[in-house]
């Protein structure tokens, strides 16, 4: 609990009934509520540190981050060696998107009080969204054995093992979390995940309907039916799991799309959101699953530089749209003579993609801004699996043509729709696009294709997807 400073007595009784509004604002979720009575509080004498604290708490809820980062910074000036307000820095750090601060201040409150399992917990989940799995589970092991039988620790050991893809153990962890504390939140939700990961579809069913019928509408665990049922190949049952999540949480814009698709709702393009977390989820995992579904995009991109630039002479500058971890980065490396410039809407993506060491510049965007904002032109603007995420391409194929250079070339690629049809929005959530659709927007942004091939792009539930990749240049 954040801790009172040391100062004179409150006579009046101001002190305890700001007190009290402001705590009760918070526990009922009314950040807004709480702000008044703090600004009151910080102004009588002792109170400075613990309204500080409180108000960086209410900030952090109302997502006011770089304001909650200074109010976090005044709490732990007034009480420097309080493992509470340590750790309220570390949340206002992570926040500011200052990972690394963040986890030196976990780190500092684990060292101040080593016997502090909400230190520990916070550490571990800091690591984890650090995909830094392992370390997770070592400080979460090690906080198990100072408390054995402690439910919270039982259960993220359990989330982390599953992460870091020691799928027997997380069971076994989870399965001591229940018959520790049956009724634990969120215990269903990660047992049901690691019987997902662990492609036993039948028990992450069972258990997730087990725990809705335990605890009523949670959009965790219709999430996690929805996509077991899917795995499973029951496709309609998994869609009304879908809205019902969504439902329950309208602000997911992941869980928004997938409803959208159950709904047969032909959006023009993915949320921006929908996109970063899908592969904000997968960066770590991204490559190995790629190659497990024999993914030959970066591959076909590069064949298509060498039929098409014959003279072998090196690549000007590239703007590789949608970047993910560097695949077409690595597959044109040898190529480039000039600047490799990487776009993508995730973090962790362009972290993977960084760590490989080959991009002049990344940049965290939407392709259509970056497009649309940057300086310069390309000889080779490509789109390896980017463009399926759109409905309609000819907004982003008429900015991909300003971009290019005058003999410069647009390669992307396509799942292949229906003929005769406009894009279409597959149950996966993402869009396929008909040749004679594609030829349509390209003459519309100027560009002649050079050519359309079919390709096999990779597999999907065991069979093949159909694509189109597309090689294009200025027309005339």
């Amino acid at each position: 609990m954040l801790r009172q400073d040391d100062g004179a007595p409150d006579t009046t009784g101001l002190t305890a009934r700001l007190m009290q509004a402001a705590v009760s604002a918070l526990e009922q979720r009314q950040p807004i509520e709480a702000l008044p009575s703090l600004d009151r509080l910080r102004l009588l004498p002792g109170q400075s540190g613990i309204a500080a604290a409180l108000r960086a708490e209410a900030l952090l809820a109302l997502g006011r981050s770089a304001e909650a980062d200074g109010a976090a910074a005044e709490a732990l000036e007034a009480s420097p060696e309080d493992t509470a307000r340590l750790e309220l820095r570390a949340r206002a750090h992570w926040a500011c998107g200052r990972s690394v601060e963040a986890l030196d201040m976990a780190a500092a409150a684990v060292i101040a009080a080593p016997q502090d399992i909400a230190a520990l917990l916070l550490f571990a989940a800091l690591l984890a969204e650090e995909r830094r799995h392992e370390d997770a589970v070592s400080v979460l092991q090690d906080a198990l054995r100072r408390r054995p039988k402690e439910p919270q620790v039982l259960l993220r050991l359990g989330i982390a093992l599953t992460r870091a893809g020691r799928h027997e153990e997380a069971t076994d962890v989870l399965g001591r979390c229940a018959a520790a504390a049956p009724q634990l939140p969120g215990l269903a939700v990660a047992r049901a995940q690691a019987a997902l990961a662990r492609r036993d579809m039948a028990e992450a069913i069972a258990i997730a309907r087990a725990g809705l019928e335990q605890a009523g509408g949670d959009a965790a665990l219709y999430s996690v039916l929805a996509h077991a049922l899917e795995a499973a190949g029951r496709r309609d049952e998994a869609w009304p799991a879908f809205r019902a999540a969504s439902r329950l949480a309208p602000e997911d814009p992941y869980l928004a799309h997938l409803a959208a698709v159950a709904d047969g709702i032909a959006t023009e393009r993915a949320s921006a959101g929908y996109v970063e977390s899908i592969f904000d989820g997968y960066a770590g995992s991204f490559e190995a699953s790629l190659i497990r579904l024999g993914y030959r995009v970066p591959g076909l991109v590069r064949r298509a530089v060498e039929r098409h630039r014959p003279d072998g002479a090196p690549l000007g500058p590239v703007l590789d749209l949608g970047c993910g971890t560097g695949l077409v980065g690595v597959a044109l490396h040898d190529l480039l003579g000039a600047s490799l410039v990487g776009v993508d809407l995730s973090r962790r993506m362009l972290d993977e993609a960084r760590a490989k060491g080959i991009y002049t510049a990344l940049l965290q965007q939407d392709l259509l801004a970056a497009l649309e904002d940057g300086p310069g032109s390309f000889d080779l603007v490509c789109a390896a699996d980017v463009f399926c995420y759109l409905g309609r391409l000819d907004t982003a194929l008429a900015l991909c043509a300003r971009r290019l250079a005058a003999d410069g070339l647009l390669i992307f690629s396509v799942e292949r729709g229906q003929d005769g049809a406009a894009f279409q929005l597959h149950r996966q959530g993402r869009y396929a696009h008909a040749p004679d659709l594609v030829r349509a927007d390209l003459a519309a942004a100027g560009l002649a294709p050079l050519e359309i091939r079919e390709e096999a792009l990779r597999l999907d539930f065991g069979r093949p997807v159909d694509g189109l990749l597309v090689v294009a240049r200025h027309a005339g």
